[in-house]
């Protein structure tokens, strides 16, 4: 389809528009407190037919043979989660896996055993406004009419005001996070190579002790010379590799809430202001944009994975500390 086609395609907004079923993914450790805020924003969007499971990781990680967490922690998160969404199922897993090893089994099951044709993957640190999943669906009817889009989200810009948000909602542009994504079970298959190998690189280690210079030589094979080691950052490389984009939305439809985690302590979350992000109220159509748009997109991924990656929201939130980190021959090269 010429690019000039795909410009005009929308996917309109409609009082009686009734979403098609999703398969929702949610993965969860030990932060009930989070994790219920996630299920009361989610709760009431869900339709019968939606299938929605709880990953729940576990305490002991046999690897180390270290107990992560307190199992009052793992067993809390799963009473709130029955109680907030009782047509769900839990998976609860009777050992630590590690965030890779739990999005691992969430495929699996999800676009191997049950071969969904497409599925939303949340974690516990997100919060969704009232018309989240309306957008999700729409998103991923585009990315179902234009399989160069590999992964969809609709948290959107988490630092625009309302007024700017306005001017054009349904404006795609870059993702930056993997936070709250979709993807077809097609874009997944095509990302299976990549992800099956970094998978093989921590399968047997605590994912917490991964041997970081291990993956950083892998993605030096593919040519990127990357030092994110996370399981989301396979996902970049596995989409830069098949030609894909991730793509979110202009307006801002979630809150991220991590404010203590993995990647955030509270003075960093303070920093991003992202407990300030302003949630767009109402539904709204979305524009696909031009095929040569999102390949410019890819291509810019792509050079930014294998020179110095940084997400964009950093660069716009602290331009002269990420300009001091990037290597010299590098500045004004990447962006």
């Amino acid at each position: 389809m010429a690019g000039e086609t795909q410009s005009r395609l929308s996917v309109r907004s409609a009082e009686d528009y009734v979403r098609r079923p999703i398969t929702i993914a949610i993965l969860s450790y030990d932060r009930p407190r989070y994790l219920t805020q996630v299920l009361d924003s989610l709760a009431p969007q869900l339709i019968p037919i939606d299938q929605v499971y709880l990953f729940q990781d576990g305490v002991w990680n046999p690897h180390s043979g270290i107990t992560k967490t307190d199992h009052k922690l793992i067993e809390e998160c799963c009473m709130h989660f029955s109680r907030i969404v009782p047509q769900g199922k839990i998976l609860l897993s009777g050992t630590n896996l590690g965030i890779a090893g739990n999005y691992r089994r969430a495929d699996d099951l999800i676009f191997i055993e049950n071969e969904a044709p497409r599925a939303l993957f949340l974690e516990d640190d997100l919060v969704l406004s009232v018309n989240y999943l309306r957008i999700i669906d729409r998103l991923l009817k585009i990315a179902e009419a234009f399989p160069s889009i590999g992964y969809v989200s609709a948290y959107g810009d988490l630092w625009a005001s309302l007024e700017r948000q306005g001017r054009a909602p349904g404006q795609l542009q870059p993702m930056h996070e993997n936070w709250g994504s979709a993807l077809t079970r097609q874009s997944w298959l095509k990302q299976r190579k990549v992800r099956d190998e970094y998978w093989e690189l921590v399968r047997n280690c605590d994912y917490s002790q991964r041997d970081h210079t291990l993956i950083q030589r892998y993605y030096q094979t593919l040519g990127y010379d990357m030092t994110v080691s996370s399981q989301d950052g396979s996902r970049w490389i596995a989409c830069s590799e098949n030609n894909l984009a991730r793509v979110t939305t202009t307006a801002c439809h979630a809150r991220y809430i991590g404010e203590t985690g993995e990647h955030f302590d509270p003075e960093h979350y303070r920093r991003c202001k992202f407990a300030d992000s302003v949630l767009y109220p109402s539904d709204h159509e979305l524009v696909a944009r031009p095929d040569e748009l999102i390949a410019d997109w890819i291509r810019r991924e792509r050079r930014k994975l294998k020179a110095f990656y940084v997400h964009d929201y950093l660069a716009r939130l602290f331009p002269e500390e990420v300009d001091e980190m990037t290597p010299s021959h590098l500045r004004g090269t990447i962006g």
